[in-house]
């Protein structure tokens, strides 16, 4: 397991420790946490605008069905 160092403020400091204190969570895994939700986030935003380029591109629909064999989804 690795260790990343930040510097903070005092202000800044004692404003994350009040925060992860009070959802019972240490500093460090309220760090942790946040910084993999941001990661997520963009990544979430690169496929939506991705998919919207795509579309824009190329628009068609499809129906249900259809998404359902190319995903191979079975809703029941």
């Amino acid at each position: 397991m690795a260790t990343i160092s930040l510097y903070l403020d005092g202000h800044d400091e004692k404003l994350i420790k009040n925060y992860a204190k009070s959802k019972n969570m240490s500093v460090s895994s309220f760090l942790r946490s946040i910084a993999v939700e941001k990661i997520e986030d963009d990544i979430d935003d690169q496929l939506y605008e991705r998919a919207v380029r795509e579309f824009k591109e190329n628009p068609q629909d499809i129906s249900l069905d259809e998404m359902e064999k190319e995903l191979s989804i079975y809703c029941e």
